[in-house]
Protein backbone atom coordinates (compact mmCIF):
# COMPACT_ATOMS: atom_id res chain seq x y z
CA UNK A 1 0.00 0.00 0.00
CA UNK A 2 1.35 3.70 -0.83
CA UNK A 3 0.50 6.27 1.65
CA UNK A 4 1.94 9.09 -0.69
CA UNK A 5 4.17 10.48 2.11
CA UNK A 6 0.88 11.45 4.01
CA UNK A 7 0.01 10.07 7.49
CA UNK A 8 -2.76 8.37 8.03
CA UNK A 9 -3.43 7.70 4.90
CA UNK A 10 -3.31 4.67 2.15
CA UNK A 11 -4.40 3.88 -1.20
CA UNK A 12 -5.18 0.03 -2.08
CA UNK A 13 -3.07 -0.22 -5.66
CA UNK A 14 -3.10 -3.42 -8.28
CA UNK A 15 -0.04 -4.14 -7.24
CA UNK A 16 -1.48 -4.65 -3.51
CA UNK A 17 -3.73 -7.11 -4.81
CA UNK A 18 -1.50 -8.84 -6.74
CA UNK A 19 1.09 -9.89 -3.72
CA UNK A 20 -1.72 -10.28 -1.18
CA UNK A 21 -4.20 -12.61 -3.11
CA UNK A 22 -1.86 -13.98 -5.76
CA UNK A 23 -3.93 -13.06 -8.61
CA UNK A 24 -3.38 -11.26 -12.08
CA UNK A 25 -4.59 -7.77 -12.70
CA UNK A 26 -4.29 -7.67 -16.49
CA UNK A 27 -5.92 -9.39 -19.04
CA UNK A 28 -9.29 -9.18 -20.46
CA UNK A 29 -12.26 -7.23 -18.49
CA UNK A 30 -14.53 -9.45 -16.47
CA UNK A 31 -17.68 -8.32 -17.02
CA UNK A 32 -20.57 -9.89 -18.22
CA UNK A 33 -24.45 -9.59 -19.33
CA UNK A 34 -27.00 -9.56 -16.45
CA UNK A 35 -29.81 -10.80 -18.88
CA UNK A 36 -29.31 -14.57 -19.52
CA UNK A 37 -31.52 -17.29 -19.07
CA UNK A 38 -29.94 -18.07 -15.68
CA UNK A 39 -31.82 -21.63 -15.00
CA UNK A 40 -30.23 -22.46 -18.04
CA UNK A 41 -26.92 -21.80 -17.78
CA UNK A 42 -26.78 -23.05 -13.93
CA UNK A 43 -28.04 -26.38 -15.60
CA UNK A 44 -25.58 -26.24 -18.70
CA UNK A 45 -22.25 -25.14 -16.51
CA UNK A 46 -22.96 -26.14 -12.66
CA UNK A 47 -25.03 -29.64 -13.72
CA UNK A 48 -28.19 -28.38 -11.31
CA UNK A 49 -30.65 -26.11 -11.86
CA UNK A 50 -31.32 -23.90 -8.27
CA UNK A 51 -34.49 -23.70 -7.04
CA UNK A 52 -36.08 -20.30 -6.65
CA UNK A 53 -35.39 -19.76 -3.04
CA UNK A 54 -31.59 -20.69 -3.79
CA UNK A 55 -31.50 -17.77 -6.39
CA UNK A 56 -32.83 -13.78 -6.37
CA UNK A 57 -32.95 -12.57 -9.87
CA UNK A 58 -29.07 -12.84 -11.14
CA UNK A 59 -27.32 -13.64 -7.94
CA UNK A 60 -27.28 -17.50 -6.22
CA UNK A 61 -26.76 -17.90 -2.50
CA UNK A 62 -23.42 -19.45 -1.78
CA UNK A 63 -24.87 -22.22 0.65
CA UNK A 64 -26.39 -23.36 -2.76
CA UNK A 65 -22.89 -23.80 -4.51
CA UNK A 66 -22.00 -25.46 -1.07
CA UNK A 67 -24.27 -27.89 -1.19
CA UNK A 68 -22.95 -28.73 -4.45
CA UNK A 69 -19.49 -29.35 -3.25
CA UNK A 70 -20.04 -31.05 -0.67
CA UNK A 71 -22.11 -33.60 -2.49
CA UNK A 72 -20.14 -36.54 -3.42
CA UNK A 73 -19.27 -37.65 -6.87
CA UNK A 74 -20.00 -40.82 -8.25
CA UNK A 75 -16.94 -43.11 -7.93
CA UNK A 76 -16.11 -42.58 -11.92
CA UNK A 77 -17.28 -39.10 -12.63
CA UNK A 78 -17.07 -37.99 -16.04
CA UNK A 79 -15.55 -34.68 -17.19
CA UNK A 80 -18.85 -32.71 -17.09
CA UNK A 81 -19.35 -33.61 -13.49
CA UNK A 82 -15.38 -32.80 -12.38
CA UNK A 83 -15.91 -29.30 -14.83
CA UNK A 84 -19.14 -28.15 -13.05
CA UNK A 85 -17.80 -29.19 -9.38
CA UNK A 86 -14.97 -27.16 -10.30
CA UNK A 87 -17.11 -24.56 -11.66
CA UNK A 88 -18.94 -24.15 -8.36
CA UNK A 89 -15.87 -23.87 -6.36
CA UNK A 90 -15.03 -20.71 -8.27
CA UNK A 91 -17.92 -19.11 -8.04
CA UNK A 92 -18.14 -19.38 -4.51
CA UNK A 93 -14.68 -18.33 -3.90
CA UNK A 94 -15.87 -15.26 -6.36
CA UNK A 95 -18.54 -15.15 -4.16
CA UNK A 96 -17.26 -15.97 -1.14
CA UNK A 97 -13.56 -14.00 -0.73
CA UNK A 98 -12.78 -11.95 -4.58
CA UNK A 99 -16.32 -10.21 -5.25
CA UNK A 100 -18.18 -10.69 -2.35
CA UNK A 101 -21.49 -8.67 -2.08
CA UNK A 102 -22.70 -6.53 0.92
CA UNK A 103 -23.58 -9.48 2.73
CA UNK A 104 -20.88 -12.06 1.70
CA UNK A 105 -23.76 -14.62 0.78
CA UNK A 106 -24.10 -14.27 -2.90
CA UNK A 107 -22.78 -14.31 -6.02
CA UNK A 108 -23.93 -12.50 -9.27
CA UNK A 109 -24.43 -15.53 -11.98
CA UNK A 110 -22.89 -13.14 -14.99
CA UNK A 111 -19.71 -14.27 -13.92
CA UNK A 112 -20.49 -17.78 -14.72
CA UNK A 113 -20.46 -17.26 -18.14
CA UNK A 114 -16.82 -16.36 -17.64
CA UNK A 115 -16.40 -19.59 -16.36
CA UNK A 116 -17.54 -21.30 -19.83
CA UNK A 117 -14.24 -22.28 -20.77
CA UNK A 118 -11.28 -23.57 -18.52
CA UNK A 119 -8.55 -22.32 -20.79
CA UNK A 120 -10.63 -18.72 -20.92
CA UNK A 121 -11.08 -18.25 -17.31
CA UNK A 122 -6.78 -17.59 -16.36
CA UNK A 123 -7.04 -14.65 -19.05
CA UNK A 124 -9.73 -12.64 -16.97
CA UNK A 125 -8.18 -9.69 -14.82
CA UNK A 126 -9.91 -10.80 -11.54
CA UNK A 127 -7.83 -9.04 -9.43
CA UNK A 128 -8.89 -5.48 -11.35
CA UNK A 129 -12.44 -6.99 -10.92
CA UNK A 130 -11.43 -7.22 -7.34
CA UNK A 131 -10.08 -3.64 -6.61
CA UNK A 132 -12.98 -2.21 -8.53
CA UNK A 133 -15.38 -3.70 -6.55
CA UNK A 134 -13.94 -2.56 -3.44
CA UNK A 135 -13.37 0.78 -4.12
CA UNK A 136 -17.16 1.09 -5.51
CA UNK A 137 -18.20 -0.54 -2.14
CA UNK A 138 -16.07 1.79 -0.55
CA UNK A 139 -17.87 4.66 -1.80
CA UNK A 140 -21.67 2.85 -1.61
CA UNK A 141 -20.91 2.39 2.03
CA UNK A 142 -19.41 6.01 2.56
CA UNK A 143 -22.80 7.50 1.50
CA UNK A 144 -25.61 8.76 3.33
CA UNK A 145 -27.42 5.35 2.50
CA UNK A 146 -25.09 2.91 3.06
CA UNK A 147 -24.46 0.88 6.29
CA UNK A 148 -22.95 -2.12 5.15
CA UNK A 149 -20.08 -2.62 2.89
CA UNK A 150 -19.27 -5.43 0.77
CA UNK A 151 -15.98 -6.45 -1.44
CA UNK A 152 -12.48 -7.98 -0.49
CA UNK A 153 -12.17 -6.10 2.92
CA UNK A 154 -9.07 -8.32 3.32
CA UNK A 155 -7.18 -6.23 1.15
CA UNK A 156 -8.10 -2.99 3.79
CA UNK A 157 -6.76 -5.43 7.02
CA UNK A 158 -3.59 -5.69 5.15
Amino acid sequence: MNNGGLQGECTIRLEDVTLHLGIRVDGRVVTGSSFLHWDELCDELLGKVPLNITRKGAALKLTWLLSILRAPLPEEPTIHQLQCKCRAYIMYMIGGALIPDKYGNRVHLMYLNLLRGFDNIKKYSWGYACLANLYKEICWASSEVGNVMGGCVILLQS
